[in-house]
Order: C-alpha cells, then structure tokens, then sequence
C-alpha cells in the first residue's frame, strides 16, 4: 500500500513539474509560478521581468508572483506611470511593480496612464478590419491613479 502511495505521489509530481508553470484561466488576477520554472528563469539582477507564456506576456518577480499584462509592439505592456495594464474577462485593469492591482479590470479599454491620468472607454466594442482592430463607441473619459472620473 506504501509502495502504491508512493508511485501515485511519484506521478502526480513528474505530471505537475511538465505542466504549463502559468495556469491558463484567464480569471486569475495574480499567481504563483511554478519554483521549478521559477529557477530556471534570468532576472538579469533586475526584481521584475517579463516571460511570454501560454501565448501571453506576464510579469514575474523573484518570490514567484507573476500577472498577466497586455501585449505592446509584441512585448509585455510596459510600465507608465508606475502602472502596466491587465485584461481579466475581456476588462482592463492597471497594477503596480508589486504585482497589485491598483485599479480592477472594470474598463472595456484603457490607454496607458501618462502624467497621471488615463483614457479608458465604458461600452465600447473591439472591431477587426483584417489584420487591425479598432474601437467603436462607448464613453471616454479620463481617470485619476484612484479610478476617479476627472475629464
């Protein structure tokens, strides 16, 4: 019975370790990485960096935490402001260089911020034209690093 034990412990493991180090529920906010994949990576003496995974770009910190940004001129959305951007159930979000999400994923679309202040749209629709997409409708309005309608 030990013996059984350990084979299926033994199994579960190895399937884990080959399995994606990034869960692919695009629900998840933030995460841990795998620490097997975690070793593996170079932080280049930087504390953040950016992996593509899964078809997507992540920020990982050291510790493990990692999240999910957008994807910019085919790198990971950078930093503006002190703040990169995050697509959660179709909804854009902002958060920090700790991995915290500073403002949740309520926008149908959000420009970087800049100066602090940001242009996001309520109601509005993704439209592909071939190769591009573009926006149609909804509001725009600027917001404040606190999520505060400003213009």
């Amino acid at each position: 019975m030990k013996y059984l034990l350990f084979i299926l412990t033994l199994f579960i493991f190895i399937s884990c370790s080959k399995s994606n180090p990034i869960p692919q529920d695009s629900s998840i906010k933030s995460y841990r990485i795998d620490d097997s994949y975690l070793k593996r990576l170079d932080f280049k003496g930087q504390e953040l960096i950016s992996i593509f995974q899964n078809n997507a770009f992540y920020y990982v910190r050291k510790d493990g935490k990692a999240i999910q940004t957008l994807t910019y001129e085919n790198k990971a959305d950078p930093f503006s402001d002190g703040l990169a951007r995050t697509k959660v159930n179709g909804k854009i979000g902002f958060f920090n260089t700790n991995l915290d999400i500073i403002l949740k994923p309520i926008y149908d679309f959000a420009f970087p911020f800049y100066k602090g202040k940001a242009e996001i749209c309520t109601g509005c629709k993704e439209k592909n034209i071939g190769k591009h997409s573009m926006l149609e409708g909804g509001k725009w309005q600027k917001i404040d690093r606190s999520g505060l309608v400003i213009e």
